[in-house]
């Protein structure tokens, strides 16, 4: 069992990480829902225009179809790209901190 000098003092250590500027909250969960849904709101059959981001999503989605319209390094490189893009944003939404994990673990462990 922990004494309330310790728990405070890692309640205050948390608290300092949540605060760290490497946490990037410029991207979320909500963003992401509106930014999908806006895309989502693209009616070509009304004459909305095809843009080259449908266009990429079609690439990577339909790989019996638009895939074809790269030839095989390019469409590679194009899901490389949004490989890498989905990683990043899952490291900012929920960035990795091992060590602020455990100790916000043991803090709901000792209460």
């Amino acid at each position: 069992m922990s004494n309330p000098t310790q728990t405070g003092s890692l309640q205050s250590l948390v608290a300092e990480l949540k605060a760290c500027p490497s946490q990037d909250n410029s991207f979320s969960q909500k963003l992401l829902i509106e930014t999908w849904g806006c895309l989502k709101q693209t009616v070509l059959e009304r004459g909305d225009e095809l843009t080259p981001s449908i266009m990429a999503g079609l690439v990577v989605y339909d790989e019996e179809q638009f895939a074809q319209l790269l030839n095989e390094a390019e469409h590679a490189q194009l899901v490389a790209l949004a490989r890498t893009a989905l990683e990043r944003f899952r490291e900012r939404t929920n960035p990795p901190n091992k060590l602020g994990k455990a100790i916000a673990a043991s803090l709901k462990e000792n209460k």
